[in-house]
């Protein structure tokens, strides 16, 4: 699929932001638990001076329809487990994902596998009447927000769900202890740092 090279740059891997996204352990519960995805292919529209979150659009590779990225934003960013549904098409806009997922993803594939056709086909099926229900909503727009509250909020949710339970049943001694809050620590300022870039007025 072609785009207008003056009109839009092209957010594509290896691009850091995307790499990120694509290397954090912690990511793999955004993917695979709240169903938050990344398309492979994100268009930022160079002519426009508005914040960074409100000139991205995604295209659909199937009828090349250029969808502005807000459409899964608030609601919309979750339980997109399969990929972003099209709302022109119904085809399934391809996403990226996280290598711990994929990990997880083969390793449990005896279990789910089988079941994969009619749950995507449930899942299509449930995305477009959401899609029709939400069709009237107003587009979300950048908002003032903390970096530090974010990323703080993000690494202790990881550090609860990745770390705590290993901590509980083993007998975990204080230097793994603080090394864990120390890693959440860094990889969530690290998260709010990615984040008031994508957003371009988040203040610190």
């Amino acid at each position: 699929m072609d785009f207008d090279q003056n009109k839009y740059k092209v957010w594509k891997l290896p691009n850091p932001l995307l790499l990120h996204w694509v290397i954090n352990p912690g990511l793999a519960f955004n993917e695979l638990v709240l169903g938050q995805r990344i398309p492979k292919i994100t268009l930022i529209d160079k002519t426009s001076d508005a914040p960074l979150i409100e000139k991205q659009y995604v295209p659909c590779p199937h009828c090349h329809t250029i969808h502005d990225a807000r459409l899964w934003g608030k609601k919309g960013a979750f339980k997109n487990w399969f990929g972003y549904l099209c709302p022109q098409c119904d085809e399934v806009i391809p996403c990226l994902w996280n290598f711990t997922s994929l990990l997880l993803l083969a390793v449990t594939f005896p279990i789910w596998g089988w079941f994969r056709k009619p749950l995507k086909a449930k899942w299509k099926s449930y995305k477009k009447n959401k899609q029709l229900e939400n069709k009237d909503s107003e587009l979300i727009k950048a908002k003032d927000m903390s970096a530090i509250k974010m990323g703080l909020t993000f690494g202790s949710l990881m550090f609860c769900f990745m770390s705590l339970p290993q901590i509980i049943s083993q007998d975990a001694s204080l230097k793994m202890i603080l090394t864990q809050v120390a890693i959440w620590l860094v990889a969530g300022l690290a998260f709010g740092g990615i984040m008031k870039f994508i957003s371009g007025r988040i203040k610190i």
